[in-house]
C-alpha cells in the first residue's frame, strides 16, 4: 500500500582487505513507500581476526518489479587498525518489499 511506512533486510560481506574480510547484517531505517523513497542502513560487522567494523549508508531509490521494489546501496566501513590501517567496501540489494 502506498506511503506505508516498511523496512529491507540485508546481508553480505565486505571486501577481502588485510587478509580477511566480514559479514554484516540487519534491517533499515522504516520510511513510507512513495516514489524515490530511500532507507538508512547503520550497524556492526562480524568480528574478524581480533576486531571489528562499523558501517552507515543510505540507499538508492527504490528499484521497482512487479508488485514490489527493492534498494542498491554501497560503502565502506570505519577504519580498523588491527593487524593494520584498513577499511572494507560493501555493496549489494536488500530484501524485496511486497507492498
Amino acid at each position: 500500500m502506498m506511503n506505508e511506512l516498511h523496512t529491507h533486510y540485508y546481508n553480505g560481506a565486505t571486501t577481502y582487505n588485510s587478509g580477511h574480510f566480514h559479514n554484516y547484517s540487519g534491517e533499515t531505517s522504516a520510511s513510507p513507500d512513495v516514489v524515490g523513497h530511500i532507507h538508512y542502513m547503520k550497524g556492526k560487522t562480524t568480528s574478524n581476526e581480533d576486531h571489528d567494523h562499523t558501517y552507515s549508508t543510505a540507499t538508492g531509490p527504490a528499484i521497482y518489479v512487479q508488485g514490489g521494489h527493492y534498494h542498491y546501496y554501497n560503502g565502506e566501513t570505519s577504519m580498523a587498525y588491527i593487524p593494520d590501517p584498513h577499511t572494507h567496501f560493501y555493496t549489494g540489494y536488500n530484501s524485496i518489499y511486497m507492498g
